[in-house]
């Protein structure tokens, strides 16, 4: 059975994740992130369809409350 971590790398995306420090309190009742970058929109694409990834999901999605998912492509802005 494929781990999250090797299922990860093998796409080759990074995974960052941590707890909200916000002193403004927008958060919305949402305290934590899990954000997983690929480098591209098929590789994002093969891991959602990936079985392992459908386990961990089904998994994790069954200890959590609430959901907010963001898929975008990420933009560098200059000012």
């Amino acid at each position: 059975m494929w781990s999250a971590y090797v299922l990860i790398s093998f796409y080759e995306c990074f995974v960052i994740r941590g707890k909200d420090v916000s002193i403004e309190y927008l958060h919305q009742g949402f305290t934590y992130i899990f954000e997983s970058t690929f480098k591209s929109t098929e590789g994002v694409a093969e891991y959602i369809a990936h079985p392992a990834h459908l386990d961990f999901a089904n998994l994790f999605l069954s200890h959590l409350e609430k959901v907010l998912v963001f898929d975008y492509k990420p933009t560098t802005v200059r000012v």
